[in-house]
């Protein structure tokens, strides 16, 4: 046991390592578009500039997931609880969902959302990313088809559910789903393959609300990522 909170603090040391050194490279990446003699081109379509950012980006977000994750084996992830108001919440998470289906191109997003939904108390920049975090993998594994977010309020919590019809999972397949460093892809270059750390965070997320975490889905058909979380 000592061992793992050994391994476990050195992966949370050296996630802040390397999310401040990227984090310095983007800043810097930036500070090029500001230089004179690199006007033209800042200035030009498909720029090596934008490439450069472009490149950069995902692996910050890799390094906050490898941050998110060391948080969550530490148990040092901590809420900042508030009153959220669950429309606005979802307005600004389907934004960015919006941007990310509109890059992958050929998936359409809906919402059934019901009317007068309470508030909650939550955590809601935690809570928008575990809802993200499942908006992401549902547009990452579908190509053509619908996106659908769905919030259903039962007696004691309200449940979040993002459907799609994407590639689904096979039965064999589905004890990875909640695992870190796991995928569903057997082709090792694909290029969605990640580090399968998004759904544990959420996983984690959601546990932190005292909420719970689910799935179902078909292979060939699609899948519905749930959460709850208590009213």
């Amino acid at each position: 046991m000592e061992n793992e909170n050994q391994v476990n603090r050195y992966l949370y040391k050296s996630a802040l390592f390397l999310r401040a050194g990227l984090a310095d490279v983007q800043k810097k990446a930036s500070e090029l578009y500001r230089l004179e003699e690199l006007e033209d081109y800042a200035n030009m379509t498909d720029s090596p500039l934008d490439h450069l950012n472009a490149a950069i980006s995902p692996l910050v977000e890799q390094v906050n997931d490898f941050l998110d994750y060391a948080h969550t084996v530490t148990n040092t992830m901590e809420l900042n609880l508030e009153e959220v108001d669950v429309y606005a919440l979802l307005d600004s998470v389907m934004n960015i969902a919006d941007i990310l289906a509109e890059r992958k191109g050929g998936i359409e997003l809906e919402e059934e959302l019901p009317e007068n939904l309470p508030s909650i108390e939550a955590d809601p920049m935690r809570l928008s990313q575990a809802l993200l975090n499942y908006l992401h993998n549902a547009i990452k594994f579908t190509d053509k088809g619908a996106i659908t977010l769905r919030v259903i309020r039962e007696a004691d919590k309200l449940v979040f559910e993002v459907a799609d019809s994407g590639i689904g999972i096979a039965e064999e397949n589905q004890e990875k789903v909640f695992e870190p460093f796991e995928t569903i892809l057997e082709d090792k270059t694909d290029p969605r393959l990640g580090f399968g750390l998004g759904l544990k965070i959420a996983e984690h997320i959601i546990d932190l609300h005292d909420g719970e975490t689910w799935f179902e889905s078909q292979f060939g058909k699609g899948s519905s990522f749930f959460f709850a979380v208590p009213l």
